[in-house]
């Protein structure tokens, strides 16, 4: 509605009258002084730059930007349907109450366009006309300008891209504005991010009525006032795999983007970790944000996702000023349980190419795209083998002494090894395995995973017990212990090969990732590094190895042994290797019978077990000698194993009984027979151990 004095309109309407009575009827006249009668203000609008311009990113890689702009334009449209709220001021003379100063606003919406502008419509009830300047009056204008044929209008405008519902504006040079929601977090919705993401025109400043069908003087030009920081980011190796036949990976769940300066995941929340600037106020008429330095940890949103190459983009939008600090942690992504931190190096980088003086802080309208590739951490091994150790005794009685021989290992890494063993993990200590891999071990303990299914840590906070075994397809289908028996020894046979590999701490060793609470690994297993994870291998069973001889210094007290039989008596026989801790359960005790090799050697393979089971039942060597082969005639020798003094070669410790046969422990029993006693000398060998990697965490 017109506001002027009755003078004045007494004055338009006779002007108005002398030039309708010679053309028109009545109804003619009063439809030339309708209030449009020049027509609507129009206008289009076109958004400057693109989500692609003035981007400084971490990689070259820009593809994945949604939008582009057209490329001899520099600007893009609207979304279809987004509201404009507009402030248009103008003089006409004949308003004396505001000295001619004449202020609408008025709202309208974008039509959808493929080009780099679009067209508005008023929206219903809100159409701004030339003629509520004055423009139909031959008196708005004179020589001394301010009037709107001259000077033209003054339009200032504001939209969030994609809201049906432009932002309320009470003081069009400082509106209040804070880029996340009240908890300090942007919301994971698309329209909700981008509704922190205002826009701003201010170029309109002399839009006259007589340019009014000319496309760039009528353009309101929009501006980002505030700063957007971008994350594109892949899945990579590790993450679940895409379709049949597609290399690519992807997420299980959208990965969650939060802009922090914390180093530790539950550090996040603190506070003194904020560093993005959040609140302050918008100058439309200035098209300038001014932050009050306010901080929050910002939650980006999710955009868009491509299924192509299982990209998620998300995105953040901060006020002007907000830091990349040297050597900072800017990000924290949590990615399917995993946790990665994203630093400002390379951002900085970046940002320096563009600007050779930046202070490394964010700039209006610029959009700072990371790009970021995860990968999982491998599970990676190195392998030890445990050889033979020497040990003697220094005992004269009971009759059996250590003496000894080191046999054929040598103390290396034996051949038989160079080959695949079965990789097992569990959550649970005491609970089943899964076997996971089956990769090469080589010579020296190196792993070789070319051939097998690689593995990864689900997240960062799980924690694994790790196992080999060898030789493979051993353990029972329990998946918690290999199933044992006393045979012949026989180096490349199971189960005189077996080993079990698994990391080995010597005291409490905690697990050294601060992003969760430390556990001691013995107990609770091992969470994600980079670095090689050791597996000590070790023969699980015990060899016994009797050489007989019958030496006196009397010849009637020799013993003819070309027909001696060897064995043991009340000794474990079956058993099973628990892979929680590769301890021995003995399930069935019996006598055995060591095999003979050759000349007057006997030699097998023998589960760990103890060597004393009360006063009745403890472990024996029986040695039958047989008169001839048909065993017609015999004299039978016994000797307590238990008693016997060990000490390891080259040790300065005294001597000390054994109570058991320990796993990977080779005894060598030189056993001397005479008719009137048993004397023995005995050798004891244990593997040595080539040193695993350090642990670290990642």
């Amino acid at each position: 509605m017109k506001r002027y004095t009755f003078i004045s309109f007494h004055k338009l309407l006779i002007a108005s009258l002398v030039l309708a009575f010679g053309s028109c009827t009545s109804e003619d006249f009063w439809d030339t002084f309708d209030r449009t009668v020049d027509g609507p203000i129009d206008f289009t609008v076109g958004v400057e730059g693109s989500p692609a311009r003035r981007a400084f990113t971490r990689a070259a890689d820009e593809n994945n930007q949604t939008q582009t702009p057209a490329a001899s334009e520099g600007y893009y449209a609207l979304q279809g349907g987004t509201q404009l709220r507009l402030k248009v001021d103008g003089m006409w003379k004949r308003i004396e109450e505001t000295n001619g100063l004449v202020t609408k606003q008025a709202t309208c919406k974008t039509e959808a366009s493929e080009t780099a502008v679009n067209t508005l419509n008023y929206d219903e009830g809100q159409t701004l006309y030339w003629d509520d300047y004055g423009t139909g009056d031959p008196d708005n204008k004179d020589a001394g300008g301010n009037l709107n044929k001259d000077k033209g209008l003054s339009v200032l405008a504001v939209a969030v891209d994609g809201n049906t519902e432009a932002p309320e504006v009470a003081d069009w040079t400082s509106l209040s504005w804070t880029t996340v929601d009240a908890n300090g977090k942007t919301e994971v919705n698309s329209k909700k991010l981008l509704a922190k993401d205002i826009l701003v025109s201010n170029n309109l400043t002399a839009y006259k009525f007589a340019e009014r069908d000319n496309a760039d003087a009528k353009k309101l030009i929009f501006k980002h006032p505030l700063s957007k920081i971008t994350f594109n980011i892949k899945a990579g190796v590790g993450f679940t795999k895409g379709s049949v036949g597609d290399t690519n990976y992807k997420f299980e769940n959208a990965p969650t983007v939060t802009l922090t300066n914390a180093r530790k995941l539950e550090d996040i929340s603190t506070s003194s970790n904020d560093y993005a600037l959040t609140k302050g106020t918008v100058s439309i008429a200035n098209a300038a944000a001014t932050n009050d330095g306010t901080k929050a940890a910002v939650i980006a949103g999710v955009t868009s996702t491509t299924d192509t190459t299982y990209t998620v983009i998300e995105q953040a939008i901060v006020y002007p000023s907000t830091p990349f600090a040297k050597d900072a942690v800017i990000a924290v992504i949590q990615a399917d349980d995993n946790v990665y931190y994203i630093k400002a190096d390379q951002i900085r980088a970046a940002m320096l190419a563009n600007d050779a003086n930046t202070d490394y802080t964010t700039k209006a309208g610029h959009n700072y795209i990371i790009n970021v590739t995860l990968n999982k951490t491998g599970i990676f091994t190195t392998a030890t083998v445990s050889a033979w150790k020497d040990v003697n005794s220094e005992e004269t009685q009971p009759l059996i002494n250590v003496d000894a021989v080191v046999g054929e290992k040598d103390g290396e890494i034996p051949t038989d090894f160079d080959r695949e063993f079965d990789f097992w993990y569990s959550e649970n200590l005491e609970g089943s395995y899964i076997c996971g891999a089956q990769p090469f071990i080589k010579a020296g303990g190196s792993i070789d995973w070319s051939t097998t299914n690689p593995l990864y840590w689900p997240d960062h906070n799980t924690h694994y017990h790790l196992r080999g075994v060898y030789p493979t397809e051993k353990v029972d289908k329990s998946c918690k212990y290999v199933e044992v028996s006393n045979g012949g020894y026989a180096s490349n046979s199971f189960p005189s090969n077996l080993m079990i590999g698994m990391p080995e701490f010597s005291a409490e060793a905690l697990c050294g990732n601060p992003e969760h609470t430390q556990v001691d690994m013995r107990t609770a297993g091992i969470c994600a590094r980079t670095s090689a994870i050791n597996l000590n291998f070790r023969y699980m069973m015990s060899q016994v190895e009797v050489n007989l001889t019958s030496k006196s210094g009397d010849s009637n007290a020799e013993v003819d042994l070309a027909n001696a039989e060897v064995q043991l008596v009340n000794v474990g026989t079956k058993g099973k290797i628990l892979l929680k801790d590769r301890s021995a359960v003995v399930t069935e005790e019996g006598t055995f019978t060591l095999p003979y090799t050759s000349g007057n050697n006997y030699h097998g393979v023998i589960i760990p077990q103890t060597l004393v089971n009360g006063d009745s039942n403890k472990v024996q060597f029986k040695i039958t000698v047989y008169a001839d082969a048909q065993k017609t005639k015999k004299s039978v020798y016994y000797a307590d194993v238990a008693p016997i003094k060990v000490k390891v070669v080259g040790s300065t410790d005294a001597a000390k009984a054994t109570d058991a046969w320990q796993s990977g422990v080779h005894y060598v029993y030189n056993l001397n027979i005479t008719k009137t006693q048993i004397t023995a000398t005995a050798s004891l060998t244990d593997w040595k151990t080539v040193e695993a990697s350090e642990e670290v965490w990642f």
